[in-house]
This record gives C-alpha cells, sequence and structure tokens, in this order.
C-alpha cells in the first residue's frame, strides 16, 4: 500500500495512462483511502488545537480576573480586619457593638462590604467553564459538517457522546439534553444547570470538548478502512478498496 501510495503521488495525469487499467485503479484507490485518513486526521487535530486555544483562552481570562481583583481583596480585607477587631474590643470593654460599627465603618458601608465580598467570593471561585461558552460561536462555524464528514466509531463507554454529537450534526435542538457523557461529579454539571435561558450553547461546548478527550484517550476514533466505498467522479467508476487491491498487477 505505501509503494501504491508514493507511486500515485509521484503520477502526474498523463503518466497514469502509460500504466494498465487494473494498476490504474488500484493506485487511486490507495491513494484516495490514505488522503482521506491523512485529512480526518488532520481535521482531528485541528479540532484538538481549537478546544485547546478556547480552554487556555479562558483561563487566562478567569486568571486576568483575579489579577485584577486582587486588590479589592485586600482592601476588603483589611476592612473586615479593622471591623473584626473594633467588635472584640467592644465585646471586651462592655461596650456596644452597635457603637462599635458604627465608629468602625457605618452600617451602610458594612453592607457594601458584605457585597464586594460576595462578589469577590465568585470571582475567586470561578473556573474556566465559566468562559468557554463565549466561543460557541467558533465551534459552529465547523463541527455540525466536522461531524456529518467524519465517520467517527465508538466504544461503548462512549456511546452516549456519540448519540449527543449526532443532535449536533443534525442541528437538533431537544429539549431535554442528554448528559448522560459527563461524570457525576463533572463540573459541567454546575455550569449547566446554572445557565440561564437557552443552555443548549454551553452544552454543545460541553459535547465538542469531551469529544477532544475521547479522541485522546481512544474511546472515539474517525475511521477511515479497507470496506470504504469510492465514488470517482464524472466517470462514475464505483468500486471498494478491497476489490481494487486484488486487482494489482505486480511488477
Amino acid at each position: 500500500m505505501t509503494r501504491l501510495r508514493r507511486q500515485g503521488e509521484r503520477y502526474f495525469a498523463d503518466g497514469l495512462r502509460d500504466i494498465s487499467s487494473d494498476r490504474r485503479q488500484a493506485i487511486l484507490a490507495v491513494c484516495a483511502v490514505e488522503w482521506c485518513a491523512a485529512i480526518s486526521d488532520v481535521v482531528v487535530e485541528t479540532h484538538d488545537r481549537i478546544v485547546g486555544k478556547t480552554w487556555q483562552g479562558a483561563k487566562r481570562l478567569c486568571d486576568a480576573k483575579i489579577a485584577d481583583a486582587k486588590a479589592a481583596v485586600q482592601d476588603t480585607l483589611r476592612a473586615f480586619k479593622s471591623l473584626g477587631s473594633a467588635l472584640l474590643d467592644a465585646r471586651s470593654n462592655g461596650a456596644s457593638l452597635d457603637q462599635a460599627t458604627e465608629l468602625a465603618c457605618g452600617w451602610d458601608r458594612l453592607e457594601g462590604l458584605v457585597a464586594t465580598a460576595a462578589e469577590l467570593t465568585d470571582t475567586m471561585a470561578a473556573d474556566p467553564l465559566t468562559h468557554v461558552g463565549q466561543c460557541y460561536h467558533r465551534f459552529r462555524r465547523y463541527a455540525p459538517r466536522m461531524l456529518r464528514v467524519l465517520d467517527i466509531e465508538a466504544a461503548g463507554v462512549a456511546a452516549p457522546l456519540l448519540q449527543a454529537t449526532a443532535l449536533i450534526a443534525d442541528d437538533e435542538k431537544p429539549e431535554t439534553r442528554p448528559v448522560g457523557f459527563l461524570r457525576r461529579g463533572s463540573k459541567w454539571h454546575r455550569h449547566l444547570n446554572a445557565e440561564d435561558g437557552d443552555g443548549h450553547r454551553l452544552w454543545e461546548v460541553a459535547v465538542l470538548f469531551h469529544l477532544r478527550e475521547a479522541f485522546r484517550s481512544g474511546a472515539v476514533a474517525a475511521e477511515t478502512d479497507g470496506t470504504t466505498e469510492l465514488d470517482y467522479r464524472p466517470s462514475g467508476l464505483r468500486f471498494t478498496f478491497e476489490a481494487a487491491l486484488k486487482s494489482i498487477i505486480t511488477d
């Protein structure tokens, strides 16, 4: 097969006319199947890079927000430290805690500090999954077509994932989106449940992220085998790769 592929890649169209018809068909079949496999690999690798780039971008955004909040965190901690010290001193001296609160920061400012602390808690606890949904349109530009074109085979454990990819390939949006491909303790559950309005976008991103991991682990694979039927147009010549190999005439 390797020799036939190399031979085919060396020939121009006029060179193929100089060899026998059977061998020419075999060379065309080998090259077509080998090139299909190579293109499938490139598609899978490109999807892998896009998912990786999306994750890294979301992680950088998350880290930037945490870095920007550093000063606010320090100011809020100092304010609560000052308030806590004032309350402890008042308690030790038997003084009014209400008066101590008023002198330390005031009730209005305390309400603001609590609200700020709540926001900072969410910021510091956020993970990149909070931001990956922003790249939904990037995936929509290619993912449905990719899933329709690739012949993806899955192991039994990845069957729920394959069913989810079929929905994306067919542009279906069921009311109940299957999440069987997610582990029970996956962080994706929390983000999907917290999604406001139409959570279908984040669900699609979750499917495509898990598809990348499944390709990496070998749970799914883009198949191109020897029984692939090839259709050469406009001649209408149609045959299988296996039949073409049987027609090879050795030198």
